[in-house]
């Protein structure tokens, strides 16, 4: 019985050293978001960041092969060195594994809850509230900040009517090219929408809190 127990030891202990190697030691999902606010405007103002999994990989499979590592490692001991019978160094092994999964099980579990699923909709330029921090001259270049995907970002600016736009100005991102942002101010780009008749009953975008 001895044997067994080292088994299932060894072969536990070399399939968590080669996940570890893989990276494969778990797998958790992501789901990140932000609010699309406007009928055909597209405003996106980021809430939330990701959803967090709380869930305990209980089933997972390194959490089972965790078990059987903590059982095989008890058994062999109890067997070889303890005065157990082997009925009673089963019932520590699998006692062991118990604890063994557990741990492993919550480990897993806060790995696995700060990790986010990407989603384009949070890098996605196009229909982003910015603010103005390098005032944008007229027919010039300045800059806007904004947040997405979670972190601050800052992006060179230009006007989309080539007017110039005032530092602490909020605007609205209306295309991203060649490292430049193409802005439109708050106001204009709200008239500019509530004035196209063909649209049915446009609705209104709401600032930002």
């Amino acid at each position: 019985m001895e044997t067994f127990f080292l088994a299932c030891f060894i072969f536990g202990l070399l399939f968590t050293l080669a996940s570890l190697a893989l990276g494969a030691v778990g797998g958790g999902h992501f789901g990140g978001h932000s609010a699309h606010i406007g009928h055909h405007a597209n405003v996106h103002l980021p809430h939330g960041g990701s959803h967090e999994s709380n869930a305990v990989p209980w089933l997972n499979a390194s959490s089972a092969v965790g078990g059987l590592t903590w059982f095989g490692a008890a058994g062999y001991l109890l067997t070889r060195f303890g005065d157990l019978a082997l009925l009673g160094a089963i019932i520590g092994g699998l006692a062991a594994g118990a604890v063994g999964w557990y741990l492993v099980a919550r480990f897993l579990g806060l790995v696995l809850r700060g990790e986010s699923e990407m989603d384009p909709a949070d890098y996605r330029l196009e229909g982003t509230v910015a603010q103005v921090t390098v005032p944008i001259p007229a027919g010039g270049t300045g800059e806007v900040v904004f947040e997405k995907g979670g972190s601050r970002r800052g992006e060179a600016a230009r006007a989309l009517n080539g007017a110039p736009i005032a530092r602490g100005a909020e605007v609205v991102i209306t295309a991203y090219a060649k490292g430049f942002a193409t802005v439109q101010p708050w106001g204009e780009f709200i008239d500019a929408h509530d004035s196209q008749a063909t649209l049915p009953e446009p609705s209104v975008p709401k600032r930002e809190a």
